[in-house]
């Protein structure tokens, strides 16, 4: 039985992984291109007297409209997984993305600015694909390998990262071939969707769970959260982790463009580079967080996080910006798998993809607000984003430390 079980679970994992790592490719291709849709004075998506202001807000708000749709689509798309079954949830949501997905390459390709935020939406919403494939690394997880098979997920999107972007700044040079240019990785991302959706359900155990409490049960999942303390704490530090986190993703290219006009292929390097210490961090930390806690886990990542931050911005050449970007990558990966971990062991079983879901919602509201507020602060400097990300990461240390002290006295 244990044979059958430990079998269950490999195989679960590895579909898991390849979900996650061909999604994020997808995801990540146009990662070095997005920027300079907006910030190019010569590009078409904007008019040309567009000010740069302007451009930085509207940047912003693009960055934005994609964890809008995340913050709508994990819950539901979580919860509903809970209440059908993980199987056809999630067909649903791979399928929502490859919409997403081509939306979003037709309104590049038709300089068309509403097509290109209804695509960043509607691809939001299929994101929330990631709350399923949480769920199901918990559905098949002991209490020993679940910090492992969470940092897998973690590994798969750190190296979609490496090659999403190294792929999407080759995509997008057309001295390469006359097929590229700044529309080409967003429809090959949208073909890389479609490849999940299609390839997903075929190898996907029709049997995963659906957990017939949760459909008889009358309250809402939203409201069964912010009744017990400890998780609306968990998510309050989870919101602060990944503001720091995501102020840094969504802005490490803005930077670079605005402070040394780093073309896109250059982009793209730096960003599978930023993705190698994301990797090497990725394999050890499962065995640090069942060693010292998801706790001290996330406290390491604070810390990292804060002295990286504070370094990276005060760096006055590219290659100064090298051992900063080392220190944020760890920290970013320990308070990822920290954090999803401290909140899935505080989710009953039954509750697994709606907790999960509402924190993968909260993660994004985070990424979001950081988009938003970024591009205002982008707009007056580009190292004035990142000085959200050190009070969040400090705001965020504290608040751990309290609450770890609450807790030893509570034993006490």
């Amino acid at each position: 039985m244990k044979k059958r079980s430990k079998n269950t679970e490999t195989r679960t994992m590895v579909l898991v992984f390849m979900t996650v790592f061909i999604g994020w490719i997808g995801f990540s291709l146009p990662y070095p291109v997005f920027s300079h849709l907006f910030l190019d004075l010569d590009g078409s998506l904007l008019a040309n007297d567009t000010s740069p202001q302007a451009r930085t807000l509207l940047l912003g708000a693009a960055i934005a409209v994609y964890p809008l749709g995340q913050i709508i689509g994990a819950p539901l798309f979580g919860h509903w997984s809970d209440r059908i079954g993980r199987k056809p949830v999630l067909k649903a949501a791979l399928l929502t993305a490859v919409a997403g997905g081509a939306f979003l390459a037709a309104g590049v390709s038709a300089d068309s600015l509403p097509l290109l935020f209804l695509g960043r939406f509607v691809a939001g919403l299929g994101e929330g694909n990631i709350a399923i494939v949480q769920s199901l690394a918990a559905d098949v997880s002991s209490p020993e390998s679940k910090a492992r098979n969470f940092a897998v997920i973690g590994i798969a999107m750190d190296l979609g990262f490496v090659v999403g972007p190294v792929l999407g700044g080759v995509l997008a040079d057309p001295s390469l071939s006359e097929a590229f240019g700044f529309a080409f990785p967003f429809w090959t991302a949208a073909g890389l969707f479609a490849l999940n959706a299609l390839v997903v359900p075929l190898f996907l155990n029709s049997g995963t769970r659906t957990n017939p409490s949760c459909v008889t049960e009358p309250t809402p999942p939203l409201v069964r959260a912010v009744s017990d303390p400890l998780i609306v704490r968990l998510l309050v530090l989870s919101f602060l982790t990944y503001w720091a986190v995501m102020i840094f993703f969504d802005f490490f290219p803005v930077f670079f463009v605005q402070l040394y006009d780093t073309p896109p292929r250059e982009l793209g390097i730096n960003a599978a580079l930023l993705s190698l210490p994301l990797i090497l961090s990725g394999l050890v930390v499962g065995r640090i967080v069942t060693r010292y806690g998801p706790g001290t886990t996330a406290a390491a990542s604070f810390v990292l996080l804060f002295i990286g931050i504070a370094l990276f911005v005060r760096a006055t050449s590219q290659t100064g910006h090298i051992l900063p970007a080392i220190l944020v990558s760890i920290g970013i990966n320990f308070g990822q798998t920290a954090t999803s971990v401290l909140v899935s062991d505080a989710a009953s079983k039954a509750q697994q993809g709606q907790i999960l879901g509402l924190y993968r919602a909260i993660t994004v509201l985070a990424g979001g607000l950081a988009a938003a507020v970024g591009g205002y602060f982008a707009s007056l400097s580009p190292q004035a984003p990142f000085m959200t990300a050190l009070a969040a990461a400090g705001m965020g240390l504290v608040m751990l430390m309290v609450m770890s002290k609450k807790a030893r006295r509570a034993k006490a």
